[in-house]
């Protein structure tokens, strides 16, 4: 019941003993050649669709953070995205990282990130091997904070990560399985000598086909300090390509047949990823996993068709056609939980921080619970903007509750979450 999850963080103020957790969505991402001159194809979308795409790709995301590849390495494409894909319809809080120099490549990584929750400390990046030779992309290390509203407070700490951004070699030649066995090495060497972090995250396209290529052994089993290897948060290991048993992880390709920039071959190989350290796997240093996806990867595709579009079961066809559309890789999301002090915030501030909810929204309302909010039962109630009754829902104790909206028409609607006996909060959506 809610009046107990209220309950709960009054306890917890009153003894300093009951931490709060603030959820930490991040999204890696291969953008299939986005905004660059130097693409050795033809794009089968203009740019305006390709931008439209993405924007509503990142609408339904609304990630705290968002790692990317693929981007081109002009310095004003950050800018141009923050304006024009992530800050808009009335949001305003996302911001970006540095531009990499990548003098090897005319595509880069970028990072976005929301600034209400997030502070980006410092970032840094390698572009060469363990025996000083060039890597074939630069790999970027980004570390932020959490926003704690704590600090400043005696006693208060805030939950630090660092997220490792790379885009190893493609190809399933041995020369091209032993360029992006050169590049893990010296991330992990890079991170053993140089990150302080034990919350640490290593995302991107990789371009491997089997857990036991050495690329990924030397992140998973990392012989020169074990303490430091990474985990697949799914524990999904074995040989990816091709294989129907890990179809709800495969990412590329979303076509089935070459065209444009795409490639083909269809939902086959599972070629991006967040790995997670031990001590987000274990949450013994205030950062916690809670859930993983392929995003829009409903397992029906696999192996070798396009991605379902029509009669996809993850996300609406809008989301789904944009996917499709946009890129031949799919975008992978981490659900985190970071532990905070909640010093600062009223009972009403914690409950707002505790649940997210997709906005505007077309076929599918999607509400993301955390902390509390996610073990209780929760009323939910879509109300018109005239205050008639659309539906109510139960969350059943769940983390996210979707529900069908297709059927409701345009306009602006009322979001209540309760306890079943007190309205908590009051969102607006926009359905278009």
């Amino acid at each position: 019941m809610f009046r107990s999850y209220i309950g709960l963080i009054l306890c917890s103020l009153a003894l300093q003993a009951q931490a709060q957790t603030e959820t930490i969505k991040v999204v890696s991402y291969n953008l299939m050649y986005y905004k660059t001159g130097s693409a050795p194809c033809n794009h089968s979308r203009t740019a305006a669709q390709r931008d439209a795409d993405l924007q509503t790709i990142v609408s339904y995301l609304a990630p705290d953070v968002m790692v990317v590849n693929e981007l081109g390495n002009n310095p004003v494409n950050p800018l141009v995205m923050l304006s024009d894909i992530f800050n808009v319809n009335g949001i305003s809080h996302y911001d970006r990282a540095g531009s990499s120099n990548n003098s090897s490549s005319g595509l880069v990584n970028m990072l976005f990130y929301n600034k209400e929750k997030l502070v980006l400390a410092s970032q840094s990046s390698i572009n060469l091997d363990i025996n000083q030779s060039p890597l074939v992309r630069v790999i970027d290390f980004y570390r932020l904070y959490v926003k704690d509203a704590g600090l400043g407070s005696a006693g208060v700490d805030t939950v630090f990560f660092t997220i490792g951004v790379a885009h190893l070699k493609a190809g399933n030649s041995g020369a091209d399985a032993a360029e992006r066995a050169r590049a893990t090495a010296a991330v992990m060497d890079y991170i053993d000598q140089n990150v302080a972090d034990d919350n640490v995250l290593f995302a991107g396209d990789l371009n491997v086909y089997s857990a036991n290529q050495a690329a990924f052994q030397n992140l998973i089993n990392y012989s020169g300090n074990p303490a430091i290897s990474f985990n697949d948060p799914e524990n999904q290991l074995g040989s990816w390509n091709n294989n129907s048993n890990f179809a709800a992880y495969h990412t590329q390709s979303t076509h089935a047949s070459s065209s444009g920039c795409f490639s083909g071959g269809g939902m086959d190989d599972r070629f991006d990823f967040i790995l997670i350290s031990d001590a987000i796997e274990n949450n013994s240093d205030g950062l916690d996993f809670i859930d993983y996806r392929a995003v829009g990867q409903d397992g029906s595709s696999c192996c070798g068709g396009s991605l379902s579009t029509t009669n996809n079961v993850s996300v609406n066809s809008s989301v789904a056609s944009a996917l499709y559309n946009f890129s031949d890789h799919l975008p992978v999301e981490l659900e985190l939980e970071a532990t905070v002090s909640g010093i600062g915030l009223s009972p009403i501030e914690k409950a707002r921080k505790a649940w997210t909810l997709s906005n505007p929204i077309e076929n599918q309302l999607v509400i993301n619970f955390s902390g509390l909010m996610a073990k209780k039962p929760v009323q939910v109630k879509v109300l018109s903007i005239n205050g008639q009754m659309i539906g109510h829902w139960n969350s059943e104790a769940q983390a996210r509750l979707s529900i069908d909206c297709s059927a409701w028409q345009n306009g602006i609607y009322l979001i209540q979450v309760s306890d079943g006996a007190e309205i908590l909060e009051t969102r607006k959506v926009i359905k278009r």
